[in-house]
């Protein structure tokens, strides 16, 4: 069985800052395997409270996709939460070499680090890693203010890849698409503007989903304008205009792969 619950589906600065939507990430569970993606601000509440609750304690890895805070805010809480506080040191801790090194203005402290006895310095392409029944391998680098890369995961049942923030170019598709994915988890913080940022836009999401043609594909990390036209709706638009199975997560949704 692999599921994805949400803890939370806001994206930029604005959202995040007055909690429009909750920065939790996305914990992935794949038969008996728990993996936290991406835990921004307020993670560690999220997941204590969902219902029923995910026990950091069970995390069997941590990953950041890359460094900025709405994806790592509570990552050293999430550390500090899955090796009880230091004393029972376990699980993996995977993130790009610029969130790790203290010559890069590091997010992930150095003592937390100590806890965490194995540890996958992400790089384009690179892996695999395994993690319990997970295999995870790196998308190419993505064009970000930061080191970012998106995570392809392969288990016995079924291939889930996330697409987090990024300005859209031709390469993502093939790279992506060579993975098949069951599953496309792609963040769309961006509306449709002029502003010239690293951020993918609800068009750039279609060109995507069109291209790579996944089983299925999940829009998160929206910012206020994606939020103001009803992700919902724009989800429905998608899958009509591409024909594929499109949805708009939501904090605390729960999505089973297979």
């Amino acid at each position: 069985m692999v599921s994805l619950r949400f803890l939370g589906t806001g994206g930029a600065r604005w959202v995040v800052a007055k909690q429009i939507r909750s920065s939790g990430g996305f914990w992935l569970q794949a038969d008996g395997t728990n993996i936290h993606v991406d835990p921004g601000p307020g993670a560690l509440v999220r997941a204590l409270t969902q219902l029923p609750p995910c026990d950091p304690a069970s995390l069997d890895a941590i990953v950041l996709s890359h460094k900025h805070l709405d994806h790592s805010g509570d990552v050293n809480a999430m550390i500090e939460a899955m090796c009880q506080g230091g004393w029972r040191p376990r699980g993996a801790l995977c993130a790009p070499l610029d969130a790790l090194d203290p010559a890069q203005q590091p997010v992930v402290l150095p003592y937390a680090r100590r806890f965490v006895p194995r540890e996958w310095v992400v790089t384009a392409n690179g892996g695999p890693f395994e993690v319990g029944s997970v295999e995870l391998r790196a998308s190419l680098k993505l064009q970000h203010p930061v080191e970012a890369y998106g995570l392809h995961f392969r288990t016995p049942s079924a291939r889930v890849s996330y697409l987090p923030c990024t300005r859209y170019f031709d390469d993502i598709i093939e790279d992506y698409k060579a993975h098949a994915p069951d599953v496309l988890v792609v963040n769309v913080l961006r509306y449709r503007d002029s502003m010239d940022v690293d951020h993918l836009t609800i068009d750039d999401a279609r060109a995507l989903i069109e291209g790579i043609r996944p089983g299925a594909a999940i829009m998160t990390h929206f910012g206020t304008r994606m939020l103001e036209r009803d992700p919902k709706r724009l989800a429905h638009e998608l899958e009509d205009a591409t024909g594929i199975k499109t949805f708009a997560a939501y904090d605390g949704w729960v999505y089973d792969v297979a």
